[in-house]
């Protein structure tokens, strides 16, 4: 967990290099005792509260009758600022999937850093959290994220910016509204959110940006990107893996005596990568070094 923190806190740091800033990013963690929520709108099966800045829409099962005649509805079990429940609604006029709308009262962009899900039913293997981010409506991505919450009632999982199998919050940078939707009741009960206060999300033109031990430039990258040793004419282990935002390792690079290398953007059997999220990572005979962030466009 502490080896996750760090990572997060480093890759954070590297983001704020990577955008241009109008200000210093902002950011906000949820859920604490003296964030007072206030009611925006009542939905017939959702309800919209504001809180520091942001709108949560979330999914309530107002017209669930229990077997009777009368609509009862269900109880809510985690109420804020313990967290915000999402509930499957079973009826209605749309019933479907709980989810969890998150956007800026001002509309602006911003990046969702980190959740932890709290399961509300038993979802058994297989299941998973669907994150689509949105931008001006539209969804920018070719398919939806997916976090992996096999498990039971009441288990958490948490996710953050760090290469996981299981999910990673890396890519979810820039976009004005981000859809947490999951085919049965959860809640979210920690949840950390960037404002980077960007008047753009890509750069507009390459630039270097130091990461460690590591230079990587230019960055974003459209064809490939040139990797140096920060502060070093020689190295004795210069071994890089390139892994995606899941952990998988994508190829294997060498540094030269010099301590640089080229990336051409391609895995190991020589294929293209396509456009996201990427890390580069110093291997050593003590062990792994951090983490260094890249970001692939085509």
């Amino acid at each position: 967990m502490k080896a996750n923190h760090v990572l997060t806190v480093a890759l954070v740091a590297v983001m704020a290099c990577l955008f241009p800033h109008e200000g210093a990013a902002v950011v906000t963690v949820y859920f604490d005792p003296d964030q007072v929520a206030t009611l925006e709108e009542n939905g017939i099966t959702w309800d919209t509260i504001s809180c520091e800045g942001y709108l949560f829409t979330y999914t309530r099962d107002k017209l669930f009758t229990g077997g009777g005649s009368e609509p009862i509805g269900r109880p809510v079990r985690i109420p804020w600022p313990d967290g915000i429940e999402a509930q499957y609604v079973t009826a209605g006029p749309n019933p479907g999937d709980a989810q969890i709308k998150v956007q800026r009262v001002d509309g602006g962009v911003f990046d969702l850093t980190s959740f932890t899900a709290m399961l509300l039913a038993n979802a058994g293997a297989g299941r998973e959290i669907e994150i689509v981010p949105l931008l001006n409506g539209e969804e920018p991505l070719n398919d939806p994220l997916f976090f992996d919450v096999s498990g039971n009632y009441g288990q958490e999982f948490s996710y953050d910016t760090s290469p996981n199998p299981n999910g990673s919050t890396a890519e979810l940078v820039n976009y004005d509204t981000y859809l947490i939707n999951l085919t049965l009741d959860f809640a979210l009960t920690a949840l950390t959110l960037t404002d980077p206060s960007s008047a753009s999300p890509v750069l507009a033109e390459p630039q270097t940006i130091a990461a460690g031990d590591l230079l990587l430039s230019p960055n974003p990258a459209g064809s490939r990107v040139h990797i140096s040793l920060s502060g070093q004419r020689t190295v004795a282990e210069g071994r890089l893996s390139v892994y995606s935002v899941r952990g998988n390792r994508i190829c294997s690079l060498m540094l030269d005596a010099s301590g640089h290398t080229t990336w051409g953007l391609c895995d190991e059997g020589g294929r293209p990568v396509a456009a996201g999220v990427y890390f580069v990572r110093r291997e050593s005979a003590a062990g792994p070094f951090g983490f260094q962030r890249v970001v692939v466009v085509r």
